[in-house]
């Protein structure tokens, strides 16, 4: 990565900063000033970051972007960056204000809810599930019966699949809506931070096929696509994401996803970003856009797709945004089809943890690294009680298509069994 020894930037990340740990890593290297603003207290210590603001508990996305001017003021850094979801719109805005000139506010609103991705969609032509909004004063029976058995429901803003059911009995979609009413009542894990939305979840027709996870970088307004993982979702109805897998292996199909998320990018006038799209196929085989983001994938995808295609998206997104297009560019354009093959497991469990580290994991050739999310003593649940893993666990492997992708499955479940993992059952 070029290097940029001392230059400042802003950095937003209110929580979850250990999986992003690769990314802020990518920021020091590269010699930057880092000023993070976070909820996280831990960070006072970093010794990685120039200054840490922690945030007001309970701070509204509108105090966030203030917090963020300031901050781009007070340390003459020229833009602020993000990799959390729930922070992109106040990163935007403050950039935007700010006077960044690639800043596109309007569409980090977009990305942020998915009831405008949908409308956005629409409007431009591109392929999307047929989606009913949800409010208050919604017929619930009538959306129910236009999108028809069985059915997805979802919040129009989340993270992480929580909250996503796939509905067979029109009961449990009623109980399943009342959840997400309350949390966007009460704004709790910032999903809502500005209050109560008109519209606060969709019903959706359910697409059967494979899903899949793009993430790339806009330059000088075009897409340039850094890696695909196929994923599975193992445990219907819910939504439990899992074994997140690259290369993705199929040309021509990639070479679809591609002219989508070019046609996307234009469609939002992104000139200078970081993009990230789920898609899934329907029954007809062709792939939907099922959400977007101006930001990357978290967790250990950053990592991988560096390790699979020898492409650096963060680097990528530096280079752009500090005005260095053509060296973004080549970085961009000098992507490999496939050097290795790569896997996230991820670790869900219901229970008291005992024990939740790498263990003898460390010791295998394939372990790439393993993220334990919460610890000793920590309550924990898996679906349909909870949707947070309690660790994500990577590996890497050999790239042979012959055997594409169960030999690398195959690979994590094996390296899964060795960590010292060790949750009890609730009294």
């Amino acid at each position: 990565m070029k290097s940029y020894l001392n230059r400042p930037v802003v950095l937003v990340l209110r929580n979850y900063l250990m999986i992003r740990n690769d990314h802020i890593e990518a920021m020091f290297q590269a010699g930057l000033a880092i000023h993070l603003i976070t909820d996280e207290k831990s960070t006072l210590d970093d010794p990685r970051y120039a200054s840490v603001r922690i945030l007001t508990p309970g701070a509204s996305a509108d105090q966030l972007t203030e917090e963020i001017l300031t901050a781009l003021q007070e340390t003459g850094a020229p833009f602020a960056v993000t990799f959390y979801e729930m922070d992109i719109v106040s990163v935007g805005e403050a950039n935007a204000r700010h006077g960044v000139s690639w800043s596109r506010p309007e569409a980090d609103r977009i990305a942020r809810d998915k009831s405008l991705q949908r409308a956005h969609l629409l409007a431009h032509g591109l392929p999307t599930p047929l989606s009913i909004r949800i409010g208050n004063d919604t017929d619930v029976d009538a959306a129910m019966a236009q999108v028809g058995t069985p059915f997805v429901v979802k919040p129009t803003r989340g993270a992480g699949s929580a909250n996503v059911e796939l509905i067979s009995d029109p009961s449990r979609a009623r109980a399943v809506l009342d959840e997400i009413r309350d949390i966007a009542h009460t704004g709790a894990e910032h999903f809502y931070d500005n209050g109560m939305p008109e519209t606060w979840a969709l019903i959706e027709e359910y697409l059967p096929g494979d899903e899949i996870t793009v993430d790339g970088a806009v330059v000088d307004g075009k897409f340039v696509l850094a890696g695909i993982n196929t994923k599975s979702l193992p445990n219907p109805p819910c939504f439990e994401e899992d074994l997140y897998v690259m290369p993705f292996g199929d040309a021509a199909a990639e070479a679809t996803v591609d002219g989508l998320m070019q046609k996307l990018v234009q469609t939002l006038d992104l000139q200078t970003a970081l993009v990230n799209a789920e898609l899934r196929r329907g029954a007809d085989g062709a792939f939907r856009f099922v959400e977007f983001s101006t930001r990357i994938s978290g967790g250990h995808v950053y990592r991988n797709i560096r390790d699979v295609h020898a492409v650096d998206l963060v680097a990528i997104f530096l280079a752009a945004a500090f005005g260095d297009t053509e060296d973004a560019m080549r970085m961009a354009l000098a992507r490999h089809p496939g050097r290795v093959a790569t896997c996230i497991r991820f670790i869900y469990r219901t229970g008291v943890i005992e024990e939740n580290s790498a263990g003898d994991a460390l010791r295998n050739p394939h372990f790439r690294e393993y993220y334990a999310i919460n610890g000793r003593g920590d309550h924990v649940w898996s679906a349909p009680l909870g949707f947070e893993p309690i660790g994500l666990l990577s590996v890497r492997g050999p790239y042979d298509s012959r055997t594409h992708p169960a030999s690398i499955v195959d690979i994590a479940l094996g390296c899964e069994a060795e960590l010292n993992l060790k949750v009890l059952p609730f009294d």
